[in-house]
């Protein structure tokens, strides 16, 4: 309840974020989180003007963090996350930061979970690895800047508005078949993936009619 705070930086001394630590601090703006934290409690709940999240470490680091549920995550509020990052464009509390934009999944993750990247709206594309078998409910939640996302044929189930309102997603890059396609449970509320132009994978030029995909020389999907 401390209502006129409106930003913190935690120092590199603290492990954890304890629950209800920040709790109805309704003029917090942004946090600096140092790479030190490695649990998080029921802390951020009705942080409604939280908007920018500095943590000082990589994606690695904070994918490792222990949340105890969707408010101790900062990002349930914030739009804005940043890496610290020496060569970022970002200058904030004497660190240099980069906008988190672009996130590669690495193949240990086999389930994308509920809410994973609920309201990250600077992400614009998202690659994920042949190890996921299910994407989450509510896991892409209002993503409006996402405008393509790679989806292996390993996936069998998408959630209960795992898509909802990512109003600007226009290619789904699939590494299936059609009928692959056909067999993933898509549950309700996912009309922006459902109604985006989706591409399925040919490492060769395809002969017959259809809309096909292969990696570049960089790994990145481009349309044949």
């Amino acid at each position: 309840y401390c209502s006129s705070l409106t930003s913190i930086v935690i120092p590199k001394s603290v492990t954890s974020i304890g629950k209800s630590a920040f709790s109805y601090c309704s003029s917090l703006t942004s946090i600096v989180i140092p790479k030190s934290v490695t649990s998080i409690g029921y802390a951020f709940y009705n942080c409604s003007s939280l908007t920018s999240v500095y943590y000082n470490g990589t994606i690695e680091d904070w994918c490792n963090i222990t949340f105890e549920n969707s408010y101790s995550n900062p990002m349930y509020y914030a739009d804005n996350f940043y890496i610290l990052d020496n060569n970022g464009d970002i200058e904030y509390n004497s660190n240099k930061y980069s906008l988190l934009t672009e996130v590669v999944i690495p193949d240990s993750v086999t389930s994308i979970g509920y809410r994973a990247f609920y309201y990250c709206s600077s992400l614009t594309s998202i690659i994920i690895p042949d190890s996921v078998t299910s994407i989450g409910e509510s896991a892409f939640y209002n993503c409006d800047s996402l405008t393509s996302i790679t989806i292996p044929d390993s996936v069998t189930s998408i959630g209960y508005r795992a898509f909802y309102s990512c109003d600007n997603l226009t290619g789904i890059y699939y590494k299936g078949t059609i009928s692959d396609w056909k067999n993933i449970s898509i549950n309700l509320d996912n009309l922006a993936l459902t109604s985006a132009t989706r591409y399925y994978y040919s490492e060769t030029e395809p002969t017959e009619e259809g809309n096909y995909w292969h990696y570049d020389a960089d790994g990145n999907p481009v349309v044949w």
